[in-house]
């Protein structure tokens, strides 16, 4: 088990073998957070961190202001500064800009 410990590809080959495993277990919202917690650490150490992008027009749903973000490089979620629990993806967030188009 030690080659596990020092090699991360064999680590990530191990949790993703195990994923559905994981995603049953009552501590995975903070297994998730300690992931989240540990890239944020390595992008800061390497000077990888995404870019955050103000995203014009659209207002948050659960605060109405205009506070969304988008993480560039990354996944297509934006999020509101404020608000800490909201996510939209992509297809939520076009969903969210064409309805305030048409408002």
């Amino acid at each position: 088990m030690d080659h596990v410990k020092t090699n991360a590809t064999a680590m990530t080959a191990r949790l993703t073998a195990n994923l559905p495993w994981i995603c049953d277990q009552p501590w995975v919202v903070d297994f998730a957070e300690e992931i989240r917690e540990l890239v944020h650490t390595v992008q800061r150490i390497t000077m990888t961190q995404p870019r955050k992008e103000l995203l014009r027009g659209v207002t948050c749903p659960s605060c109405d202001s205009l506070t969304l973000v988008r993480h560039f490089p990354g996944d297509w979620a934006a999020e509101c500064a404020l608000c800490p629990s909201v996510r939209l993806d992509e297809r939520d967030y076009r969903s969210s800009s064409r309805a305030r188009r048409r408002a």
